[in-house]
């Protein structure tokens, strides 16, 4: 029996997740960046709410998150920062680096080929 079939099912697993996740933040810095010009335009404060999607590796996830331009400009002065709502953390690929009434920060940590973590449902509130 091939031993790396599951190594490499898991490793494409966790792949497919996390460039679901970078594409969910894509999609909000696009958006973001479309009312950002709208703002400048229109004179409006950059402290205007919007609503973002939940950056979680879930494809399916329909989620938003309100928050202002500049706060989401804050949350993500790091490459490696997500922002999810209450429940779709996922330990084995991120830790919590802070907590709000509305969203959670997330910071991916990216699993080394080797390291013991688990995959599957692992999430929090």
């Amino acid at each position: 029996m091939n031993d790396k079939l599951p190594t490499e099912a898991l490793k494409a697993s966790m792949e497919k997740r996390i460039l679901n996740e970078f594409g969910s933040k894509i999609l909000n810095e696009e958006r973001l960046d479309k009312m950002v010009r709208t703002n400048r335009k229109e004179r409006i404060s950059e402290r205007a709410a919007m609503m973002f999607h939940c950056e979680c590796d879930s494809q399916e996830c329909a989620g938003t998150i309100s928050l202002s331009t500049e706060e989401y400009g804050r949350v993500h002065s790091k490459t490696k920062y997500f922002i999810v709502v209450p429940g779709h953390v996922r330990l084995d690929l991120e830790e919590v680096i802070a907590s709000f009434s509305t969203y959670i920060l997330v910071g991916k940590f990216f699993p080394r080929p080797g390291r013991a973590e688990p995959l599957g449902g692992n999430h929090v509130a």
